[in-house]
C-alpha cells in the first residue's frame, strides 16, 4: 500500500466505502489546527491537492476575533495559497469540516457529539497543535503545548481506526545539548511535575521563570521538550512518531515558490533588512542557520505518518520512532551567506515600501550592537518622532523599533550559536518510499538548494507577507536609486561630520596642553 492509500486515495469508490458498515469515513487525517498558521494552511492545502480521493480532513478551530470557526476556516480556504488546490481538485473544499475546540481546555474542548464521530471515523492523526510564542507564559505554554499534547493522546486511543499518528516537535526541544541524535532525552522536569508548577500565580512564576528554564532558552522549547515526554509515555502502544522540524520557512516550491504568511524569525529578518528598516543584528555570521521551506517539511510528515502505519505492529513494543527534519545534516548554510544571498536576489526586487536602502551591520560583539543599534536604530527614530511631533503627525518609529528590538532579541539565541543534527532516519525514511511517491511527496534535503530557494524568498516576502504586487517593481526600483543616492549623501555627511569632530578635538587638546 503506497502513501497515497494511507492519506485518502481509497481503492474503492466513495459510495462503496460509505456502504460498508463502520467505514463510513475510511480514511480521514485529523489536523489539529492552532496558532502555527503558516505550517497548517500548507499542509492542508497538500493534502487537498495530492490525496485528491481523500474522504475528510477534519480541522480543529477555535473561535477567534469574534469569528465562529466556520468563517475562520472558509476565510483560509478562500486565501490565495488555495488556489491551485481548487483549480485541481474543485470538490476538495468540501471535505475539509471545522471541529470546535480549544487545545487549552480539557479534552481539547471537544463536544461529546463530535468526539463520538472523530473517535469512529479517524484513522490518522497530525497533531501540530502549539504556541510558537517564544515569551509565552509558562501556565499557557503548558496548557497548549504539554496538557494539549496528553489531551490528544487521550483522544487517540478512543480512535477504534487509528492507523498513525505524527506528533510534530522542534529541532531546537534539546538546545543544552551541541549534538542531537533522533531519539528521546532526559526532559529538564516531569510531566506531572510542570502541569502542578504551572498553576502557580503567573506573577509568582515570572519571578522564578529563569530558575525553572534552566538552560532552556524559552518557554515554547522547555515545553515541547516536555510534550515529547508526553508522548514517549502517553503514547506507549500507539502507532505515533515524532517530527522535528528546525526554523520552518516560505516555501520552496509548492504550491507556489516562495509564500509565507508568517513575520517571525529569519522571515521577519529579511523582510527588516529588505525595507531598509533593520541595519544591525546581533549574530555570528560563520554560524549554521538551520532552516527548513514549509512545503518541504509538510511532505515528511505526511510521508512518516505513512512510514509509521506501515512499520507498527499491533502488541508489539517498539521504540517510538523521532525524525530530525533539518538542513543543517546535509546542506548547511551560514547566517553571512543566507543574507548575502538575499542581498544579491533583492537587490533585483526592491520593494516600493522599503523606507532606506539596504545596510546591515552584524556583529557578534553584544556591546558593539548596543553600540550599533543606539546610532542606526534609536537615534534616528528618535529624529523622526521629533520631526513628526513638531508637524503634528502620528510618533511611531520608536515604539516601532522596541518592537523590532523585541523580536530580533529571540532570535538572538540562535543566531550567535548552532547544533549539530543527526538525520539518518529521515534519510532511511526518504529511500524507502517509491519514486512515484518521492516525485509527489519530495522532502530530501539532499536535493535542496539555498540558491534556488533564496531566487524568490524576497520576493515571496515583498508579494505575499507585505502586499507589495510585482507590478510595482519599476517605480519601486527608481525608489531604490533615489535611496541609493541619499544613502551615500548621509554616509558622506556623517564622516564629514565625525572628521570634523575629531579634528575640533584634537585642536582642542593641542590648545590645552600647549597652550598653541
Amino acid at each position: 500500500m503506497g502513501i497515497d492509500n494511507l492519506t485518502g486515495r481509497q481503492n474503492k469508490s466513495e459510495g462503496e466505502s460509505r456502504g460498508r458498515e463502520g467505514a463510513a469515513l475510511i480514511y480521514s487525517p485529523l489536523q489539529f489546527y492552532y496558532s502555527v498558521k503558516l505550517f497548517i494552511q500548507v499542509l492542508i492545502e497538500k493534502l487537498l491537492r495530492s490525496c485528491g480521493d481523500i474522504d475528510t480532513l477534519y480541522v480543529l478551530v477555535r473561535p477567534k476575533r469574534g469569528k465562529d470557526p466556520v468563517t475562520r476556516l472558509h476565510d483560509m480556504l478562500d486565501e490565495f495559497l488555495f488556489h491551485r488546490a481548487h483549480e485541481e481538485n474543485p470538490k476538495g473544499i468540501h471535505k475539509v469540516i471545522p471541529i470546535v475546540g480549544d487545545m487549552e481546555m480539557p479534552g481539547i474542548g471537544l463536544s461529546d457529539e463530535d468526539r463520538k464521530m472523530l473517535t469512529s471515523k479517524v484513522t490518522i492523526i497530525i497533531n501540530s497543535a502549539a504556541t510558537v510564542k517564544f515569551d509565552e507564559k509558562l501556565s499557557i505554554a503548558t496548557g497548549i503545548n504539554v496538557r494539549g499534547t496528553k489531551e490528544v493522546l487521550k483522544l487517540a486511543k478512543e480512535c477504534r481506526n487509528l492507523k498513525a499518528i505524527t506528533h510534530v516537535s522542534t529541532a531546537f526541544s534539546n538546545t543544552h545539548l551541541q549534538y542531537i541524535e533522533e531519539k528521546f532525552y532526559e526532559p529538564p522536569m516531569s510531566v506531572e511535575a510542570l502541569e502542578a508548577v504551572s498553576q502557580i500565580d503567573d506573577s509568582i512564576l515570572e519571578s522564578v521563570l529563569p530558575t525553572i528554564l534552566g538552560n532552556r532558552p524559552n518557554t515554547y522549547c522547555f515545553t515541547k521538550a516536555i510534550a515529547e515526554e508526553a508522548v514517549r509515555i502517553h503514547g506507549e502502544g500507539l502507532p505515533i512518531c515524532i517530527v522535528r522540524p528546525s526554523i520552518v520557512v516560505s516555501t520552496y516550491d509548492e504550491p507556489v515558490r516562495g509564500w509565507t504568511d508568517s513575520v517571525y524569525g529569519p522571515t521577519g529578518l529579511v523582510v527588516g533588512i529588505g525595507t531598509g528598516v533593520l541595519r544591525t543584528m546581533y549574530m555570528d555570521v560563520n554560524k549554521v542557520a538551520d532552516m527548513v521551506p514549509v512545503d518541504l517539511c509538510v511532505n515528511a510528515i505526511i510521508v512518516s505518518a505513512y512510514h509509521t502505519a506501515m512499520k507498527y505492529k499491533e502488541n508489539e513494543t517498539s521504540d517510538i520512532p523521532i525524525y530530525n527534519f533539518v538542513s543543517g545534516a546535509q546542506a548547511p548554510i551560514r547566517w553571512g551567506e543566507f543574507i548575502e544571498y538575499n542581498r544579491r536576489f533583492g537587490m533585483q526586487t526592491p520593494t516600493i515600501k522599503a523606507v532606506w536602502y539596504y545596510g546591515l551591520n552584524p556583529t557578534n560583539n553584544y556591546y558593539m550592537f548596543m553600540f550599533y543599534n543606539f546610532f542606526l536604530h534609536y537615534l534616528p527614530a528618535l529624529f523622526i518622532d521629533v520631526f513628526c511631533a513638531l508637524l503634528g503627525k502620528r510618533r511611531a518609529m520608536l515604539k516601532f523599533y522596541k518592537k523590532l528590538t523585541k523580536m530580533a532579541n529571540i532570535l538572538f539565541y540562535f543566531s550567535t550559536q548552532d547544533w549539530t543534527f543527526n538525520d539518518d532516519g529521515v534519510q532511511n525514511m526518504w529511500r524507502s518510499i517509491s519514486g512515484s511517491d518521492q516525485t509527489v511527496f519530495p522532502f530530501n534535503i539532499g536535493d535542496f538548494s539555498w540558491e534556488y530557494m533564496t531566487e524568490t524568498f524576497l520576493v515571496g516576502l515583498r508579494v505575499y507577507l507585505i502586499n507589495d504586487d510585482i507590478s510595482t517593481l519599476p517605480e519601486a526600483k527608481r525608489k531604490w536609486d533615489r535611496l541609493y543616492y541619499l544613502h551615500q549623501f548621509v554616509k558622506v555627511t556623517a564622516f564629514s561630520l565625525v572628521i570634523f569632530l575629531g579634528y575640533l578635538l584634537v585642536k582642542g587638546l593641542i590648545w590645552i596642553v600647549f597652550g598653541l
